[in-house]
């Protein structure tokens, strides 16, 4: 009987503070009473998050105190960026490796080790991040939709920004649009310049994409529950795991805010917030249950991909 491959919960930090343009003297309750309800299921199951944090949120000195606890309790810290641009994949190199070497320097800083993992702003892949990812001894990138799904999204994304002409086409600048067409759907190799490559080495980084079964399927993440309903999510998702494939879990902590944590003073767009808190809470425990109690180990994304590249060397 095969070994049971690991499986990791990936918490993609989107924060109220982004949401809200990073204002002065705002203090963001995602990093506490929301990360609470989401460690509260962690620690239910003893088991670790990966947590892939803005690194401008963190120079909030009670932040960054705060994400160093995150650390400590033995949460994985992974870099989501400098400040979250939604065209990640179309400015100069020197901007995408500002982005990325701002929040490493920080991240290492708060928690005493430097991150190993990355994942862009909307799944927006880029072969320049690709190369200062690299340079700076990554282990993985998460940046991929392997899903023609991701056209949905991003439509609806541009429906919802439909009164932002600046931010319509931020999200339209990106530089992947092909690549839920064409790239692997599973774990796969990639050089400098963002071709697939044969396997893991000291010129190529391992590319976790968002778990899906198919190109045309679904890909496998708890906003598909708001979207297209929660038994179809645990079906999607057990089937994943029953098939011992690649897993992960992603979640964000708009998937823990309910309209208290909101604060009225600011503008966002945010989704999910008609839904009620202790509804979303109830969804968020369901699926803890089914993939912490699915018997496959529980580990880090960074433990994930250690994995994955010594499959790949054997």
């Amino acid at each position: 009987m095969p070994e049971k491959e690991p499986v990791a919960f990936n918490i993609n930090f989107d924060s109220l503070n982004e949401a809200y343009g990073f204002p002065a003297g705002f203090r963001d309750s995602s990093f506490f009473e929301v990360f609470d309800r989401i460690n509260t299921l962690a620690k239910k199951h003893d088991v670790p998050l990966s947590i892939f944090v803005i690194g401008r949120d963190l120079e909030n000195p009670e932040i960054f105190s705060r994400v160093r606890e995150w650390a400590q309790m033995g949460h994985e810290v992974g870099n989501h960026t400098w400040s979250h641009p939604f065209n990640f994949g179309s400015p100069a190199y020197t901007c995408v490796e500002d982005e990325i070497r701002r929040a490493h320097d920080l991240i290492a800083d708060c928690t005493g080790l430097a991150p190993t993992g990355f994942i862009a702003p909307n799944w927006s892949f880029s072969r320049r991040a690709v190369s200062v990812l690299i340079d700076l001894g990554y282990e993985y990138d998460t940046s991929v939709f392997p899903s023609v799904i991701l056209y949905a999204l991003l439509a609806k994304c541009l429906l919802i920004s439909r009164r932002s002409p600046a931010r319509m086409f931020r999200l339209l600048s990106r530089s992947d649009w092909l690549f839920p067409l064409t790239r692997p759907v599973g774990p796969h190799f990639v050089d400098r310049s963002g071709k697939t490559a044969d396997g893991p080495g000291p010129g190529s980084i391992l590319v976790l994409p968002l778990p899906a079964p198919g190109r045309i399927r679904p890909a496998c993440w708890h906003t598909l529950g708001f979207a297209l309903g929660w038994d179809r999510l645990k079906k999607l998702a057990s089937g994943m795991i029953e098939s011992n494939a690649p897993f992960y879990y992603l979640m964000h902590p708009a998937d823990f805010i309910g309209h208290g944590d909101l604060d009225s003073k600011y503008g966002h767009s945010l989704e999910r917030m008609n839904v009620p808190l202790s509804e979303k809470l109830k969804h968020a425990e369901e699926m803890f249950d089914l993939v912490a109690g699915s018997g496959r180990p529980v580990v880090r994304m960074r433990e994930v991909a250690r994995r994955a590249v010594q499959a790949a060397s054997r």
